[in-house]
């Protein structure tokens, strides 16, 4: 891209961004001077990154020339964001961003595009580990003490490319929300982590902590990673149907969804304090179920909306963006080829429901804790196809692990739990 080279050119550092299978943003910074022995990206320690085994280490990162962005916080910086690769420049098997792109190109083939908006909530959480403020939903001044904050968060992301719809203060004192307008699914993967990466530099400029974690504080509101979602053929949106709404499509893709969501909440709520969230009374679906308008369902159908999505409401911050986009979209297409039906759309409050009334509708609850996901996931061959099997093992080995330290810590007693929840989560996520 020779466009590029005057851009590299103009700054004094390039920062290459890379995703590792647990979703942690990782960089690697060099003078731009020496871009032309960079061009192709370079090696990285993959087993210091817990991507392999010590024996197995050399891996490369590659960047994708189309993701320049100059770091607003320091224009002599710029960041490209990169797959990672083996040695002679074929996609990593654990790379997230590579796997993603692959299902991409699945339905590609198929002649359809893949769009998503995600929908962010974090905290703003002080150094003594209490919400920044004492905040409601939608907020202003000056129950809404750190608007300025996330403006600056919100001109960061407008300033490197990223499409910003609404922001605002949400429920929970000191919780925040935006969401990004539509785009293809790798951009907004992309999106997703850069976000990730300003709310977390921003706040560390004004000493107070900006975290994506579930659940940090148990009384209040937890926060979720709201993927919408929906399918398109020759620029069309085929989720909609001009007389009914919602199209064949739209139900078979929530159908292969439903299918596989047990299994697939091991990757979409992967944290112990995930399933802090996922409890009722707070927004946060609990039940296998979908419906229009219905924001007590797993998946819903926004209802005042002319053109139809879906908007899958179970996953959090803890997420691996490219894994969750990847797996959603596979799924659906599984359900799309199968023609999978659903179970009985509904718009009624399904927290209020009796067991009997569930039973009727075919709703059933989603896994409760960690290892109830990882024991699905481990049965699922959807999982280890989609996944591949060397991610695969290395998610269920790890996150056994990380179930188990848990389990240890609970064991003395609920504070304890907690405490180690902070410990492991609160800055991390």
């Amino acid at each position: 891209m020779s466009e590029l080279k005057p851009l590299i050119e103009s700054m004094d550092y390039i920062q290459f961004h890379f995703t590792t299978v647990f979703g942690d943003l990782k960089s690697v910074e060099f003078p731009s001077k020496i871009w032309d022995e960079m061009y192709d990206g370079t090696g990285v320690d993959g087993s210091s990154l817990g991507f392999l085994k010590t024996e197995q280490s050399d891996m490369r990162v590659k960047p994708d020339k189309t993701t320049f962005a100059i770091l607003p916080w320091s224009s002599r910086v710029a960041r490209l964001i990169c797959d990672t690769t083996t040695n002679d420049g074929k996609p990593h098997s654990l790379c997230p961003r590579s796997l993603l792109k692959r299902e991409i190109k699945k339905a590609a083939e198929m002649g359809l595009g893949y769009k998503t908006r995600p929908e962010l909530e974090w905290y703003f959480v002080t150094e003594k580990g209490e919400p920044a403020d004492h905040g409601g939903y939608m907020d202003t001044v000056p129950h809404d003490k750190h608007y300025f904050l996330r403006r600056v968060i919100m001109d960061d992301l407008l300033e490197m490319g990223a499409g910003v719809k609404t922001i605002h203060h949400e429920n929970g004192p000191a919780q925040q929300e935006f969401e990004f307008t539509p785009a293809d699914a790798l951009i907004q993967a992309d999106n997703t982590q850069t976000a990730r990466m300003v709310i977390k530099t921003e706040c560390a400029m004004e000493d107070i902590i900006g975290s994506l974690m579930p659940k940090p504080f148990p009384d209040v509101a937890g926060s979720g990673l709201h993927i919408h979602q929906y399918l398109t053929k020759d620029g069309e949106n085929i989720f909609s149907d001009p007389e009914k709404g919602i199209s064949e499509f739209l139900i078979h893709f929530v159908g292969g969804i439903m299918e596989h969501c047990d299994a697939m909440t091991a990757v979409l709520n992967p944290l112990t304090n995930s399933y802090k969230r996922l409890v009722p009374g707070h927004e946060a679906p609990v039940y296998k179920s979908w419906g229009v308008g219905n924001r007590t369902a797993l998946i819903r159908v926004p209802g005042y909306e002319k053109s139809a999505r879906i908007e899958y409401r179970a996953a959090d911050g803890g997420t691996n963006i490219y894994l969750a986009s990847a797996l959603l979209l596979a799924a659906g297409l599984e359900g799309v080829k199968h023609k999978t039906e659903p179970n009985t759309a509904t718009r009624e409050n399904i927290e209020n429901m009796t067991p009997e009334r569930r039973r009727e509708l075919g709703i059933t609850q989603l896994p409760e804790n960690l290892g109830e996901a990882l024991d699905a996931m481990e049965s699922s061959s959807f999982m280890k196809q989609v996944l591949g099997s060397d991610l695969y093992d290395l998610w269920l080995y790890k996150k056994r692990g990380e179930y188990a330290e848990y389990l240890d810590a609970e064991r003395l007693g609920e504070t304890e739990a907690h405490n180690w929840e902070l410990r492991q989560y609160l800055e991390r996520v």
